[in-house]
């Protein structure tokens, strides 16, 4: 190879780790304004004077605004053919909208902010997914995808709460909410000034638009109906869980809110970790049995919650482990949708993933959980939880197998046996 050529591969190689980098940090910060929230419960509750269905209604208005953004802001970047300006002017409007969390005083307007967040935060995992997808090497894509996804486990899950918690403490939960809003504007001019536009090829010829007549290819794919029950399980594990826990840790278990941000931050460390350890174990097991497996063991996650007593040391190193559905949050979500249809339809397939899973995992049933955990102890939603990941965990065995490294090998030897 000529030294134009190795030079040309490493701006490419850079660019690409530069897109994951920057991605990894723009979902990380969205969640991270996302879940603040949740760990501030114990300061808002008491502050505007909320039930536990009114705690649940709050993560359902940013849902079911997050799922409808994702679905049609990232079909309009497909149809339009531009994804930069559209992600950066979203991460710029949810800055505002955490600083706007932090000035409400009543439930209404709490209610209405999570929700105009909600559809400021939907289109930047698919976007960026996209962007991340479209310099990715085959043999990376599903790691690379992976990692940015895990930032939802780091940031917005480990990190979150103590950093959270811990400036609520220090100062208070309003100033918490207009602190985060500083590294989403900084990430805003980074894209603008680094991020290229996407390029995005079909059948070997580069293609920027689709047009409406072309959605039939995404909803004429089995893998997309499979895809979209497991988004529905995988949003109702994990939000059902993370809303409730923090309450249940310190009504239930009387635990202090720092030592709930501790277990509550493990579970996150081990978002993190699985996030891109268990695409990184697809990439070369098959995404098939790489879902059947996490499915699985994340169904324990939410009943150690409710079975263990033993104090925070130990709930730590459970939550740690049993985080590993955050792994099979990325395939679900966003690897095998988009391996499944074309690359043209990439923001579309995963903004349906996000819509379907946010409009019913992450509003119905977290306002069903709410009311429930009124009635019934907030044990309850944890086994809603529980039954959730069970549920993906046996979708996953009708799904079609989509790895590059296991297509290409079952092509090539279907080849050699003549089977066409």
């Amino acid at each position: 190879m000529s030294i134009r050529g190795i030079e040309k591969r490493f701006k490419l190689w850079t660019y690409e780790n530069g897109i994951i980098v920057m991605t990894f940090l723009a979902f990380g910060f969205v969640f991270m304004d996302r879940q603040s929230i949740t760990y501030l419960e114990p300061f808002i509750v008491p502050a505007l004077h909320l039930n536990d269905a009114q705690v649940g209604m709050l993560s359902s208005a940013l849902s079911v605004c997050w799922g409808v953004s994702a679905w049609f802001f990232s079909s309009y970047s497909d149809l339009i053919g531009r994804r930069k300006p559209v992600l950066i002017a979203f991460i710029i409007v949810f800055a505002i909208t955490s600083v706007l969390s932090g000035l409400v005083n009543t439930f209404l307007a709490m209610f209405l902010v999570r929700g105009l967040m909600g559809l400021s935060e939907g289109p930047v995992f698919p976007i960026g997914a996209t962007a991340v997808k479209s310099v990715s090497t085959p043999s990376r894509q599903g790691f690379n995808i992976g990692f940015v996804q895990s930032a939802s486990g780091l940031l917005g899950m480990a990190l979150a709460p103590l950093i959270v918690v811990g400036l609520a403490n220090w100062l208070n939960w309003r100033m918490a909410f207009y602190l985060l809003a500083v590294p989403a504007l900084i990430l805003a001019g980074f894209f603008a000034k680094f991020m290229r536009e996407p390029v995005i090829r079909r059948d070997g010829a580069e293609v920027n638009k689709l047009t409406l007549s072309d959605y039939r290819v995404i909803f004429g794919n089995r893998n997309t109906w499979l895809c979209v029950l497991c988004s529905i399980g995988f949003v109702t594990w994990l939000f059902t869980f993370v809303i409730f826990a923090p309450l249940l840790m310190t009504e239930v278990d009387h635990v202090s809110t720092t030592e709930m941000s501790w277990a509550m931050s493990a579970f996150g460390f081990g978002s993190w970790i699985w996030g891109f350890v268990v695409p990184y174990i697809s990439d070369r097991v098959g995404r098939k049995p790489a879902l059947i497996g996490a499915g699985l063991v994340a169904t324990l996650a939410p009943l150690v919650l409710v079975e263990v007593h033993s104090g925070v040391s130990l709930l730590i190193v459970l939550l740690f482990v049993l985080a590993v559905g955050q792994g099979y949050s990325p395939l679900v979500m966003s690897i095998i949708p988009s391996e499944s249809v074309p690359p043209v339809f990439g923001a579309s397939t995963i903004g349906l993933m996000m819509m379907v899973g946010e409009v019913f995992g992450g509003t119905v049933v977290p306002t069903i959980a709410g009311i429930i955990a009124d009635h019934y102890g907030l044990e309850m939603p944890m086994f809603i939880s529980a039954a959730a990941s069970f549920f993906v965990f046996l979708v996953a065995f009708a799904m079609r197998e989509t790895a590059p490294s296991k297509t290409v090998a079952r092509v090539a030897l279907n080849q050699s046996q003549g089977v066409h």
